[in-house]
């Protein structure tokens, strides 16, 4: 999915997709005019909940009302309003989960433990990477990058950048693999996020192809085989996906890639106010990889994801006049026609935004409730 800048509210687009199975973090948010603000009620006031429709920001305020048992919600305006729907619940968090990643290199570069100017062989990067499984993500990212000779190597920076714009899946393993499981605990906690438990992108998709893979153990020990063994590498890139492939995505939520709207919000919000501490400035500069040219906005950091039925997007909006908006929506169990009108549209961005930023707008979402 190409971005949509000026279009709608999303976090930049990547869909790993696997016969028809594609998971996504949406496009960057367009601030200008929110058409979702239409027909709000003044504070106090509520108006009928509009019928659900997840190509409309208004319509979602229906679809929220309706599932409020599958979706977790939660936005603070920065002003003291505030909406939260399921804060604690946990979530499928798809590739929303990479901001934790972000957070341990950030701190590690802070600490003087890795070097942004590092160059890294492509070679060590796609030992990480499942061809055809990430919707074309990796090869967009090479393309940005320039990159088209094997031979070739990226600074580490670069490669943190393929994992924020175009949402590699590769890189988080290889950070992962390369910090540890400690140090990703540690950002998640540094930045109000408890008891984090590290994923794998690359097990998760392996387990989405071979059933076997049935703990979370086994999972993480086929992502490093297939980083380190060539021969089971080239064996798992011959074998065909399966039909069933679509029906088995509720196997990623066993496999540790879940939290809750409320720790997302924690280290978003660390992130952008600055109180993660070390590497805070580096984070903040990745999440805001597209300037804001909306005045008013000093800056929009953003990152989202996306799995056949569940979609997922943070978003934080620092004002020119220091005030500082997060929003979170985790949306779960969608039926086929909803998740595509909402992956079509990115209208829940569109919702997300006015929400943080027109108060009668958030009103109405609390009167549906």
């Amino acid at each position: 999915m190409p971005n949509r800048i000026g279009t709608t509210l999303a976090a930049t687009s990547v869909v790993i997709a696997l016969a028809g199975c594609g998971q996504t973090d949406p496009p960057e948010p367009d601030v200008a005019a929110p058409s979702g603000a239409e027909g709000s009620a003044p504070t106090g006031e509520c108006l009928p909940t509009p019928a659900a429709d997840v190509t409309t920001a208004e319509g979602w305020i229906g679809y929220l009302a309706e599932n409020s048992d599958t979706v977790a919600v939660a936005v603070h305006d920065g002003n003291g309003g505030s909406f939260e729907q399921r804060p604690d619940e946990r979530q499928p968090l798809a590739s929303a989960v990479k901001v934790v990643h972000l957070a341990a290199y950030a701190r590690a570069v802070a600490a003087g433990e890795l070097s942004p100017d590092e160059r890294v062989p492509l070679t060590d990067w796609e030992r990480w990477h499942l061809p055809d499984t990430d919707g074309g993500a990796h090869p967009r990212a090479l393309e940005r990058l320039g990159v088209n000779d094997p031979e070739d190597t990226v600074t580490l920076d670069e490669m943190v950048s393929a994992m924020i714009q175009e949402s590699d899946n590769a890189v988080p393993d290889y950070l992962r693999d390369r910090l540890g499981d400690d140090a990703l605990r540690e950002a998640a906690a540094q930045g109000g996020w408890d008891d984090f438990t590290p994923p794998t992108m690359l097990g998760n998709t392996l387990a989405l192809l071979d059933p076997t893979l049935d703990d979370s153990s086994a999972v993480r020990d086929a992502a490093r085989r297939y980083a380190s063994d060539p021969a089971y590498r080239a064996e798992v890139v011959q074998n065909p996906v399966p039909e069933d492939l679509a029906a088995r995505v509720d196997r990623v939520q066993r496999f540790d890639n879940t939290g809750s709207a409320a720790e997302l919000t924690d280290l978003h919000r660390a992130i952008a106010d600055g109180s993660f501490g070390a590497g805070s400035d580096l984070a903040r500069t990745h999440l805001e990889w597209q300037p804001s040219t909306v005045p008013g906005f000093e800056g929009i950091g953003f990152k989202g994801g996306s799995l056949p039925g569940v979609l997922t997007d943070a978003i934080t909006f620092r004002r020119d006049d220091g005030t500082i908006a997060t929003t979170v929506m985790l949306a779960s169990g969608m039926s086929d026609s909803d998740y595509a009108g909402a992956f079509e549209s990115f209208a829940h961005q569109e919702m997300l935004f006015t929400a943080a930023n027109d108060p009668d707008f958030l009103e109405r979402i609390r009167c549906a409730m």
